[in-house]
């Protein structure tokens, strides 16, 4: 725009010079291309010796970069996960808002877009109330890009900023997670936390899902070690102030951790990433890792498995079931309703479906550790002996103690049938 603003000829097909009247038929002839989605270069030369405003234009040259359709689908689904897109480009504003059309940015009246100047003449105030519908920013410049990220990270948003250019690198360094790509500076890629190696926004969408991923393994765990640290805690403090000194022993108790801790680690680090979790909202920045329904969830779970092992000991009927047996039999039973307690409680903590086994085969690494732990209390059991203060169980013994370690399991539906009803 600036060079046609210059010019005073230009060259037609002929290669004739004429005089450049009509200027208003190239200001029509440039919107209606950047509409188009094109990118437009203008070529002029010099009318004499460095006489910059004599210029004679030449030819507009029209190039269009086309939307990957990848791209396209990997926005929709980063929209439906709650993660808000924008664009911000130095393009004019016809082509960044024809491009964003494409591209699925702009869809409702609702959506805003600005240039550089219009954003400048607004205060951070206003900003902010525009922000939520923000969705393009042309003929931007670094510091645009800097000032979005601030303003959003006082409205409490986590923001992730991609870029290639050295002018890119103090927002992807002031962004919450920046996105450099595989293509660009060495500084940018300095600056930024993940290198796209494809620069495919694509690759973003992935990033985001395995986080999500990482993120809600990470919480499956802590139910899992919470619920047997508090079932633990509970049997072993409450059994003495019910007559009985020691529930499980020292070295029981640490045989349960080191089960508990390293293959459950194994566990539920190997969950696979799931599309479903692009479908739910983000978390936000000050909210706690533990959740009120993953306390709710161990109290729940920990509680049941504490009344389930001490009443072996303390319940008349459920001790009756074993018939007349010394109390390290009924000790033995107890450590071996407790591993098979929390074992079958993994399944609960690895999914809020209602079917605790739904998509297990997509875990290898989960059904092998769970036979694992389960063949580890059977051995521990059944050979422990003196060293383990336990006694060898019957088949009817080993019966009673899975059905009351299986009991873990409808229980925690009962509590995700309450909470379903409860959100509805």
């Amino acid at each position: 725009e600036k060079i046609i603003e210059k010019c005073t000829h230009y060259v037609n097909e002929n290669g004739d010079i004429k005089e450049l009247v009509e200027k208003n038929y190239l200001t029509t002839y440039i919107d209606g291309q950047a509409g188009r989605s094109m990118r437009l270069l203008a070529v002029a030369k010099v009318d004499g010796e460095n006489d910059e405003e004599n210029l004679t234009l030449i030819c507009v040259i029209s190039i269009r970069d086309n939307v990957r359709k990848e791209a396209i689908d990997a926005i929709k689904d980063v929209q439906n996960a709650g993660i808000q897109v924008v664009m911000v480009t130095g393009d004019r504003k016809e082509t960044a808002v024809a491009i964003a059309k494409e591209s699925g940015l702009l869809t409702s009246i609702e959506d805003v877009a600005l240039t550089s100047a219009e954003m400048g003449e607004k205060t951070d105030d206003e900003l902010k109330i525009i922000l939520p519908h923000l969705r393009v920013v042309s003929r931007a410049l670094p510091t645009d890009k800097s000032r979005l990220i601030r303003i959003a990270q006082e409205l409490n948003l986590v923001v992730g900023m991609t870029g290639d250019g050295v002018n890119d690198s103090p927002a992807l360094k002031k962004a919450d997670v920046g996105f450099a790509m595989g293509s660009g500076t060495e500084v940018a890629k300095e600056a930024g936390d993940i290198t796209i190696l494809d620069d495919n926004f694509s690759s973003v969408e992935k990033a985001i899902l395995y986080g999500r991923t990482m993120f809600k393994s990470i919480r499956k765990f802590l139910i899992f070690q919470l619920t047997v640290n508090v079932a633990a805690v509970l049997t072993c403090f409450i059994g003495p102030l019910l007559g009985e000194n020691v529930i499980l022993t020292v070295i029981q108790l640490l045989l349960v951790n080191l089960a508990m801790d390293t293959l459950a680690a194994i566990a539920f680090g190997s969950e696979p990433a799931l599309k479903e979790y692009m479908k739910e909202k983000p978390i936000p920045r000050n909210e706690s890792i533990v959740s009120k329904e993953m306390f709710i969830e161990v109290i729940i779970s920990a509680v049941y498995i504490t009344v389930a092992c001490l009443g072996i000991l303390f319940i008349p009927f459920i001790r009756s079931l074993f018939g007349d047996v010394d109390i390290t039999y009924l000790k033995s039973a107890v450590f071996a309703s407790f591993m098979m307690a929390i074992t079958f409680n993994g399944f609960n903590a690895r999914t809020k479906h209602m079917n605790p086994f739904e998509g297990l085969g997509r875990n290898r690494n989960f059904i092998i550790v769970m036979f694992s732990i389960f063949a580890l209390q059977f051995v521990f059991v059944t050979f422990g002996g003196s060293i383990l203060s336990v006694e060898s169980l019957t088949p009817k013994a080993w019966l009673i103690c899975i059905i009351l370690a299986f009991m873990v399991i409808p229980i925690d539906l009962i509590r995700k049938a309450v909470i379903g009803k409860t959100n509805k």
